[in-house]
This record gives structure tokens, C-alpha cells and sequence, in this order.
């Protein structure tokens, strides 16, 4: 997986003509691997669009590409996570996320997230009682063909129609999230990041869980990268 977090890094690297990310003044260490860190709003979070062509392409009912295709991104996205950084990584139910007040984050002059934030003065503890020192808010999760992150962010760009293709060249996952400083009450990082997966010869069996994967990698990148 080193060379695909390599490979993830230049990508990201070549995305720079905007402002795609923020960190707080304060953010000056990442985690680390032995915190047992939370992650909130996963599973509220993830959307298949293009239903239809990944029912056709994949050979599974329509009417079950999300629950299918869903639960593999989850999987494996979380998998990614734990065999990578954060082997005591916990998910918390969405309840706890849906809870949580709406904001609006500015990254850019154009560049807006919204999410689901804790309210100040407040830490989050799970279900169990334990209050984690970090958490990955996952504001946004979707999984298409040709996404590109701009026409989702871009407010001067957001009403753009798609514009329509008969052939697809990546599987996409666009991400947005935050890491949030549980003890403080503030966000320490916060990004956007577009997760391509070429697909020359059609979709395989195995691609959904592989770029969801590489969109954990992206994760992980983008919160060490994000330290001042």
C-alpha cells in the first residue's frame, strides 16, 4: 500500500491551485497510531450515485447498489484505517452524529464543507463512556464515475450540470471530513480530497473496496500533512 499512498500524495500535490484543506494555528502533532480514535457520520455519510450503470456493470439489482456497494466502501474504508494507522479505531453509531449541530466551514474563497460539528464546550464521549482525545467527523462520502471535487465545493461551480458521458475513465470517492480536537472543541484539520481509480477495461468485482481504501490512505495523507 506504500506506492498507492505515493501515488495518492503527488495526486493531491497536483491539486493545489486551490485551497482545498485548513488546519488550526494549534495543529502541531497528528494522532498516534496507539489512540484509540473515533470515527462519527460514515455510514450517514456514504452515496452511490449512477445506480443504474453500476447495477448493470456489476450485475447486482438496482435496487440493491446502495446496500451492496455501501456496505463493501464502509468495510473496507474502515479496514484501511485500522491495518494502516489506527488499529483501536471505533465507529460510533450515526446517532451520535446526526445530533450534532450543522455548520458550515470556509476552506477557499469558494471553497465551503458543511458538516456536523460538536458544540463548543461539549466532549463527545461513546456510547461507553470513554471520551477519545481525537475525532474524524466524515461530512461527505460519495462514491460515482468522472467525480470531480470541484462541482461539489466550488460554490461558483455547484449548479454546473453534469455533463453526460457514455464512457467512464475512473471510479471516483470524494471526501470530506474533519479531524477535531475532542478535548479543545475546535477543528484541527479539515478537507476535501477526490479519490480517482482508473478503470480502462470496466469496473472489477474487487475496485469498490479498492478505492475506498485508497480514500482512507488520502485520509490519513491529508491529516499529517495538514500539521503547521
Amino acid at each position: 500500500m506504500k506506492a498507492a499512498l505515493l501515488l495518492l500524495s503527488l495526486f493531491l500535490a497536483s491539486c493545489a491551485s486551490k485551497q482545498w484543506s485548513a488546519s488550526h494555528p494549534y495543529y502541531n502533532e497528528s494522532p498516534s497510531a496507539q489512540e484509540k480514535i473515533a470515527v462519527l457520520g460514515l455510514h450517514h455519510a456514504v452515496v452511490v450515485t449512477r445506480d443504474k450503470w453500476f447495477a448493470k456493470h456489476l450485475d447486482i439489482p438496482r435496487d440493491s447498489v446502495y446496500l451492496l456497494l455501501g456496505k463493501q466502501a464502509e468495510e473496507a474504508f474502515t479496514k484501511e484505517l485500522q491495518n494502516t494507522r489506527y488499529p483501536s479505531l471505533s465507529i460510533w453509531p450515526d446517532s451520535i452524529y446526526a445530533k450534532l449541530p450543522e455548520e458550515t466551514q470556509k476552506l477557499d474563497e469558494k471553497i465551503f464543507i458543511k458538516g456536523r460539528f460538536p458544540a463548543q464546550g461539549v466532549s463527545l464521549k461513546s456510547p461507553d463512556g470513554y471520551t477519545p482525545k481525537h475525532l474524524i467527523l466524515i461530512h461527505e462520502w460519495t462514491l460515482g464515475l468522472d467525480l470531480v471535487k470541484d462541482n461539489f465545493f466550488d460554490y461558483t461551480l455547484i449548479n454546473n450540470e453534469e455533463e453526460a458521458k457514455r464512457t467512464s475513465e475512473s471510479l471516483t470517492v470524494i471526501l470530506s471530513y474533519t479531524l477535531w480536537d475532542n478535548e479543545n472543541q475546535r477543528a484541527l484539520y479539515s478537507a476535501v480530497a477526490e479519490i480517482p481509480l482508473a478503470i480502462p477495461h470496466d469496473i472489477q468485482p474487487g475496485d469498490v473496496a479498492k478505492v475506498s481504501a485508497f480514500a482512507a490512505d488520502s485520509l490519513i495523507i491529508g491529516i499529517d500533512g495538514g500539521i503547521r
